[in-house]
């Protein structure tokens, strides 16, 4: 089939999109088949599947009907979970609750119970942020806050009781709620594995760091990743960190923007596990700025790396109302970067974008957000494996 560029997949309410803080949208299953999770023009939470690599899409299925204020998604075997099971935690504001699905790709995409991991009491405004994980040993893990932080918590669905029954009372929090931190929850490699990590953004300070969740003394233990990182709130644009974990070599691969369109800006790069965090080279250094935006995909086939951004690092472009996306690849875990590619045609209004974080057939390709006045969502198909000859930085 030929290729084309942009593919339009859904039109789209602007803000669920980013606002809610999840960043994992897309996920390709182990046959090659996609789905990505969108926030429809109603407010509705919905999906789209592909077949054949992104260029048709079907019609949407609705998981939720009513408003959403944010979502997150979580594949099974990005837990190196054998089955088929995508999970999708969500806020919305008719009951201020925070809510779960889940969408079995490998049984005709039936839907589960919806049930209720948070139980709200006060309506939901702005700063909501929601994560959803599962252990390498099952458990299913939801931490999220709504009210701009007045209230949220973080939850456990034990193994057993997974999709359709009921999660535990509320587990100990990894630290007050804040009304613009946001976090990403993800699988841990440790000998216990219930136990999972979490990649935080405090917006209180200039800090990402990492926590470690120890489910059978139910605590948490944070250590710094990066104290210069200076956060833009997700309901300006969303995400400027992201995560893509590596199964093989038992890690977290993070890349993160030191700040966002800035003079001088590096997009950072790490891998994480419970015992150490290990910079890589930066894929971006020194951009002179209008930079933002970042998604990290592996591609399973290659073992290569895909980091995505949004904005020239040449500083040639506006952020956020007229932006490419760019790509830099990495073909040795992160040692060197590819140089800058540009892989869309045309400028932007751009507030989110979203990769495959791990890529079973076929080739990287990324979605993004056109927030101007068509709200919509657009995947380019045009990503090309990375150079053989390499520059690091810009």
């Amino acid at each position: 089939m030929p290729s084309r560029a942009d593919v339009t997949i859904a039109q789209t309410s602007a803000a669920i999109q980013y606002n809610g803080a999840g960043s994992q949208y897309i996920v390709q299953i182990t046959n090659g088949d996609l789905y990505l999770f969108y926030g429809d023009t109603g407010s509705d939470l919905a999906f789209k599947k592909s077949t054949d690599e992104g260029h048709s899409w079907s019609n949407s299925t609705i998981i939720f009907a009513g408003t959403i204020t944010g979502f997150a998604v979580w594949y099974d075997r990005w837990s190196d979970i054998a089955a088929g099971l995508i999970h999708l935690a969500y806020t919305e504001s008719g009951t201020s609750d925070t809510l779960y699905r889940t969408v079995n790709s490998e049984s005709s995409d039936a839907l589960s119970t919806q049930t209720v991991a948070h139980a709200g009491t006060s309506a939901i405004t702005t700063g909501s942020c929601v994560s959803i994980t599962r252990s390498k040993g099952g458990n299913i893990y939801v931490k999220t806050t709504i009210d701009a932080g007045a209230e949220g918590g973080f939850y456990r669905l034990p193994n057993a009781n997974v999709p359709n029954g009921a999660w535990d009372a509320a587990r100990t929090n990894t630290e007050a709620l804040a009304t613009l931190d946001n976090w990403h929850l993800v699988p841990g490699f440790a000998a216990d594995n219930q136990d999972i990590m979490a990649i935080f953004c405090d917006a209180s300070v200039t800090e990402l760091s990492r926590y470690i969740y120890d489910d059978s003394a139910n605590t948490w233990a944070e250590t710094s990743i990066d104290a210069t990182i200076t956060e833009l709130t997700p309901a300006t644009a969303y995400p400027n960190y992201s995560v893509a974990v590596d199964l093989t070599n038992s890690q977290i691969v993070l890349i993160a923007w030191s700040a966002v369109d800035a003079a001088s800006q590096d997009l950072r790069c790490w891998t994480i596990t419970e015992s150490a965090i290990t910079a890589k080279t930066d894929a971006v250094a020194n951009a002179t700025d209008d930079c933002g935006l970042c998604a990290m995909s592996i591609d399973l086939q290659t073992g290569y790396w895909y980091a995505f951004y949004a904005g020239n690092s040449d500083g040639s472009e506006t952020w956020a109302s007229a932006l490419n996306i760019y790509y830099k690849g990495s073909t040795d875990s992160g040692s060197t970067w590819s140089p800058q590619t540009k892989v869309t045609t045309r400028t932007n209004a751009l507030a989110w974008m979203a990769t495959i974080p791990r890529i079973y057939l076929g080739r990287p390709m990324v979605a993004y957000h056109n927030n101007a006045t068509i709200k919509e969502i657009v995947l380019n198909l045009s990503v090309k494996d990375p150079k053989a000859m390499y520059q690091i930085g810009i």
